[in-house]
């Protein structure tokens, strides 16, 4: 197994040989969960959907949340955002521990594996979550010290197992929608924030460098407030906006894990919330918040 992940790594640094061009991941936690297991992180925590916004809706989302995905609609909001960040590379960068590669044109529709893959690469190098030793994400990450974005980006184009699982997740089963080609133009964007040395920051391998987004207490109160001030309120029509938040399993026991009391709901109104196609989790949590009222999680979840 060591030897195929070593081998994927061929040639790393330099431009593919052969056309990487990736395939787009469903804005699904089911399908990031699966290429998260795949590549080889071993702590218990999964993404979730993210309902609602709203403040007083976001204590739904068990604590400490890790990470925060966004898919946003990017032909509405790219243009405006790249006008905001003008000029402010400098003064907005990341602290230099940051875990940062460069989404290269030659991917293709590859933005949600790179989220997965900067999200993993922050959240492992501060301790917060396990890899499997010898897996194709440790393997990746632990060849990347000392590597500037670009080739960190050329590695990951190169990484033949980090792609195989990206691929086979794409291709899930458990995917809600029909999987666009390699080359089909895809509107939606992922990016992720992460909290690094205390500070918000948000990495998209197209923008050419980590944002600071300022302290953050919570990533999820912090990553929820820049998503409605700096990206849907630049198309605030725009239904197009999707959001995961990375946070503990319920079997996980890590701080702010909901307790056995806290989650003692009925199964089954969590299985009726499932066949409507709500994600289980943020069915549970709803359910949690709202007393286990199903009519009421229902407006909730929809909402």
């Amino acid at each position: 197994m060591a030897s195929e992940a070593q081998s994927s790594h061929e040639g790393a640094g330099a431009r593919p040989r052969k056309n990487p061009r990736w395939l787009p991941l469903e804005s699904n936690p089911d399908i990031l969960n699966e290429f998260m297991e795949r590549v080889g992180v071993t702590t218990s925590a999964k993404f979730t959907d993210v309902v609602s916004l709203a403040p007083e809706l976001l204590g739904m989302i068990p604590e400490p949340v890790l990470a925060v995905c966004l898919l946003f609609p990017s032909k509405a909001v790219r243009k405006p955002r790249l006008e905001q960040l003008a000029g402010q590379h400098v003064a907005r960068r990341a602290p230099p521990s940051s875990f940062f590669l460069t989404q290269h044109s030659e991917f293709g529709n590859a933005c949600g594996t790179i989220a997965a893959v900067h999200a993993v690469g922050n959240l492992a190098r501060g301790g917060q979550i396990d890899l499997q030793p010898g897996s194709p994400i440790d393997v990746y990450l632990a060849e990347s010290a000392g590597k500037d974005a670009d080739q960190l980006g050329w590695d990951l184009a190169n990484a033949t197992t980090l792609h195989e699982a990206s691929e086979e997740a794409a291709k899930s089963k458990r995917s809600q929608t029909k999987t666009p080609g390699r080359s089909d133009k895809v509107d939606g964007h992922f990016v992720v924030f992460v909290a690094i040395e205390g500070r918000l920051v948000e990495l998209d391998g197209c923008m050419g460098f980590p944002i600071d987004h300022g302290p953050a207490e919570s990533v999820l109160q912090a990553a929820a407030s820049v998503i409605r001030d700096q990206f849907i309120a630049l198309a605030p029509n725009n239904p197009n906006f999707s959001v995961m938040a990375l946070c503990p399993s319920e079997d996980s026991g890590g701080r702010g894990a909901r307790s056995s009391d806290a989650t003692s709901l009925d199964d089954t109104k969590v299985s009726q919330l499932a066949a409507m196609g709500f994600d289980p989790a943020a069915a549970a949590a709803v359910l949690a918040s709202c007393g286990g009222d199903i009519d009421t999680a229902v407006s909730l979840l929809c909402g």
